[in-house]
């Protein structure tokens, strides 16, 4: 099995929390994984569209990064380990430039036409992408950009996949561990 390494910027490490805890807005969550990363404007059924409740246990986690950023900070960084074939949840914006999301409209599911201007759905969202998929993006990125934007390898972590994230052991420094298992 690989892994890719995750990193967090939190004085507590990978502590899980209510989403709305954990971000500036109140998160929407799009319900839908992206399989391509070059199919952007696509429609979603407002069904697929989740907005969670501060209670609800199911959508507690973490934000962090996948195996990089660009944010200079001098906060706590704790990095853990996440198997490779994993489905994270990243930003709702393509490679391609300009804010472009992969999801920019809604459909109601009784409904068989498009309404409203066909641009109704924010692109501060997230979408279920898989880590090769993740990471690919970030590639796409910085092969046309020098910047590379906290939102490119920034993702959302549920509890379940915190919980799956494993550690270098104390004597071990990262670089030994990553080594070791990839």
């Amino acid at each position: 099995m690989q892994f890719v390494k995750m990193i967090r910027f939190h004085r507590n490490g990978f502590t899980s929390g209510a989403p709305s805890k954990q971000m500036e807005k109140d998160p929407v969550f799009l319900n839908r994984v992206v399989h391509n990363l070059f199919h952007t404007g696509q429609a979603i059924f407002t069904t697929e569209i989740i907005s969670p409740k501060e209670e609800d246990r199911d959508w507690y986690g973490c934000l962090c990064y996948l195996e990089e950023n660009a944010m200079q900070t001098s906060g706590t960084r704790t990095i853990g380990f996440l198997p490779r074939e994993s489905n994270i949840w990243v930003r709702n914006i393509s490679h391609v430039g300009d804010g472009t999301p992969y999801y920019n409209r809604s459909l109601h599911p009784l409904l068989e036409y498009e309404s409203g201007d066909g641009g109704n759905v924010m692109t501060d969202s997230w979408v279920k992408m898989s880590v090769e998929d993740a990471l690919e993006r970030t590639r796409l990125w910085k092969e046309k950009n020098v910047h590379l934007p906290d939102w490119v390898t920034e993702c959302y972590l549920t509890e379940r996949q915190v919980k799956r994230l494993i550690y270098p052991s104390t004597n071990e420094t990262v670089m030994e561990f990553w080594l070791s298992k990839n």
